[in-house]
């Protein structure tokens, strides 16, 4: 199954790299400089309870187009930012769509 994980804040960047670091086939979609720096240096996180950061090699996308073979997109984003993207994800191929909240 190929996953995307829409919104790149700190839950979706979470999700992402726990998908990841299950090995599962994850892409997260990020934008503008934010998505360069992933791109560039990976995904880095500090977590709270370890002294060190993890760097996960996510792959990265900037927008999602209608042919896109994703199975399950999780829409990771303030609730208050969905109408913007309620077209594309209609237009998705995705079986799955899966809104996790965040207000």
């Amino acid at each position: 199954m190929k996953y995307l994980v829409f919104g790149a804040g700190v839950l979706g960047c979470n999700l992402a790299r726990n998908l990841f670091r299950a090995g599962k086939d994850v892409t997260l979609l990020a934008r503008g400089k934010w998505a360069e720096e992933i791109q560039r240096n990976g995904l880095r996180i500090k977590d709270k309870f370890s002294p060190r950061m993890s760097v996960s090699r996510i792959p990265v996308v900037t927008e999602l187009k209608p042919e896109d073979p994703y199975d399950v997109i999780f829409v990771v984003m303030r609730c208050t930012q969905l109408d913007a993207i309620l077209d594309t994800l209609r237009a998705s191929r995705a079986r799955h769509i899966i809104f996790v909240g965040n207000n």
